[in-house]
């Protein structure tokens, strides 16, 4: 009987092979960890009937765009850089985006690194005004740096660059910050010399989708100490609507298969999968067919399972 009820519960969350389709899943840069995540993502829900191509672009803007725009189904980015982008669409067109994007999973954390010039005469704390550059134009750390300064009621002039060009100007003195928002460690501040890391003030704004984190020795041995910053989520997220059927069908398929792969995605995976919430959804965001997928774990538990038992390897 026991089995009975678990594979009922279970054909909530599997497609069955006459509902295979083919999606898409936006990422980040190829040799990033958006990239990776996506691929290993595609990798457990091809086997549910859903197969995703994983595509590059830019980040967390670029992928926002394109859920919005229909140019894929799936994309990661961080929530931040959500909630800013959603905040300045509605601002110019009273489009309210994050009624239409969803969440399906919160991924991991990635840290906000604020760099500056070893030796640099800086104070973040009572100086008003810096000289930035964040990425590309709208990047996620830009958006990042953006919900900073309003924050702590700063005054930044972007000046958009590649991060090894704007390393060589802060140590030239042509600007004074590089802001990063990445999982730590990211491989392209591991083995830089000259720059410090600047501690981040607490601060009592948009404090729903930050946490307290810090970087140090163990992440970047030139870094002599712990140094305080705050981390946010990235998620996976989605365009499809919330409707009965094959809609709320596919997002639970996704969300599941995460699931049930959990302990193969942190033993195998990218280490950062070791950081998701497999368990967590975000109050107001998070999809119905995630939320439907999260009940059915709840009461496979209740059986003395649990969804990783559930895995056909």
């Amino acid at each position: 009987m026991q089995r009975f009820l678990l594979t009922v519960l279970l054909s909530v969350c599997w497609l069955s092979q006459s509902q295979a389709v083919e999606l898409r899943l936006m990422t980040g840069l190829e040799q990033g960890t958006y990239y990776q995540i996506g691929q290993e993502i595609s990798r457990v829900t091809d086997r549910t009937g859903v197969h995703l191509q994983v595509l590059p672009s830019q980040g967390s803007w670029d992928n926002i765009v394109a859920l919005f725009n229909n140019d894929t189904e799936f994309a990661i980015f961080q929530v931040d850089a959500f909630m800013k982008a959603a905040k300045n669409l509605y601002r110019n067109t009273s489009v309210k985006i994050d009624d239409e994007i969803r969440v399906v999973m919160p991924l991991y954390r990635e840290e906000i690194h604020v760099i500056k010039a070893l030796g640099r005469e800086l104070d973040f704390a009572s100086q008003e005004s810096f000289v930035v550059t964040c990425g590309s134009e709208n990047s996620g750390s830009c958006l990042t740096a953006a919900v900073l300064e309003e924050a702590y009621g700063k005054k930044f002039k972007y000046r958009p660059d590649d991060y090894e060009t704007a390393f060589a100007n802060l140590k030239a003195g042509t600007i004074d910050l590089v802001i990063i928002t990445a999982g730590k460690p990211y491989p392209l501040l591991v083995n830089q010399s000259g720059l410090e890391l600047v501690s981040l003030p607490r601060f009592d704004k948009v404090t729903e989708f930050y946490s307290r984190a810090s970087l140090g020795p163990e992440d970047y041995p030139w870094l002599k100490k712990e140094v305080e910053t705050y981390a946010v989520r990235s998620v996976l997220a989605t365009m499809i609507q919330e409707e009965e059927g094959l809609a709320n069908d596919l997002v639970g398929s996704v969300h599941f298969a995460l699931r049930v792969n959990e302990i193969e995605l942190k033993k195998n995976g990218h280490p950062k999968w070791k950081d998701v919430l497999f368990n967590g959804y975000i109050k107001g965001l998070s999809h119905a067919g995630a939320l439907r997928s999260l009940n059915t774990c709840n009461a496979i538990k209740g059986f003395g399972f649990s969804c990783t038992d559930m895995n056909p390897d």
